[in-house]
């Protein structure tokens, strides 16, 4: 999967660099798309960093359905 940016501001905060962006294309290969035809986050398997603790990490398992996960708990 590729996300195609285009950086609109830039800002030093102490020592990093904090962009400001837009996507403006994706890419994603047709193995990695859904039933549904929408990328698959378990197929893509992303690496997220934590550059706090230099560390790296992936996603974890489906918990469920946003805005309507917590319906059940009544």
């Amino acid at each position: 999967m590729i996300l195609e940016c285009k950086i609109l501001d830039t800002m030093e905060i102490g020592i990093h660099a904090h962009f400001i962006g837009e996507i403006i294309d994706v890419k994603v290969d047709e193995i990695m798309l859904g039933k549904d035809g929408l990328p698959d986050i378990l197929k893509i398997n992303p690496i997220l960093f934590g550059p706090e603790i230099q560390s790296y990490y992936g996603v974890g398992k489906y918990l469920g359905k946003a805005f309507t996960i917590g319906n059940d708990l009544k």
